[in-house]
């Protein structure tokens, strides 16, 4: 494990957990189709996360917008932590941590579900980092076995199962250093 990613983790947890009484963390790994993947640069990974972060908070901010019109909504900021890995097959992959308040988002959704949900707008936002009209049908995002964790203010274990699950982006192993990419990354609120 790398110390200065478990730091940053924890940093991240801790502000929502702060400004939030609940909250919801949950871990994706969006996927890059190898036809895309062929022909990114090292410039075209670059600007992946930022896109994909900007996106998303614009997606979030318009869904918010719009249900706060019909009643009272909490306030909401999107943290995240990211780590960009590079697999057996010799391309770059990532996961993510997105943590928002549970208050306004209570779980991820279904991949592929005729309703809006914080699956298809993570899958939406995806799609348009890397440059592509959304397919609903397709996602491009893998939701992996037990994605979702709710930590409680004043819950030290529901913190503690959060942080140990997110540990795994804070790895060392099958990270890529020295050609000008980032390899970990998070939200600085």
């Amino acid at each position: 494990m790398v110390t200065e990613y478990l730091e940053a983790l924890r940093i991240t947890l801790q502000k929502a957990k702060y400004e939030y009484p609940r909250v919801l963390a949950i871990r994706v790994d969006p996927i890059i189709p190898s036809d895309i993947s062929d022909i990114m640069t090292v410039e075209d990974h670059k600007g992946l996360i930022k896109k994909f972060i900007a996106s998303l908070n614009a997606i979030i901010d318009h869904d918010w917008e719009r249900r706060r019109k019909s009643d009272w909504l909490p306030n909401n900021t999107l943290r995240y932590v990211w780590c960009r890995e590079v697999g057996t097959n010799g391309k770059p992959h990532y996961h993510f941590l997105l943590i928002l308040n549970r208050d306004v988002y209570f779980t991820i959704g279904k991949a592929c579900s005729p309703n809006e949900n914080l699956c298809s707008r993570i899958s939406r936002a995806w799609y348009s980092a890397l440059g592509v009209v959304w397919n609903p049908q397709e996602p491009w995002v893998h939701v992996p076995q037990n994605p979702v964790y709710w930590i409680e203010r004043g819950d030290a274990e529901s913190f503690q199962q959060a942080f140990y699950r997110a540990s795994y982006l804070c790895k060392a192993n099958t990270k890529q250093y020295g050609i000008g990419l980032r390899a970990f990354g998070s939200s600085r609120y």
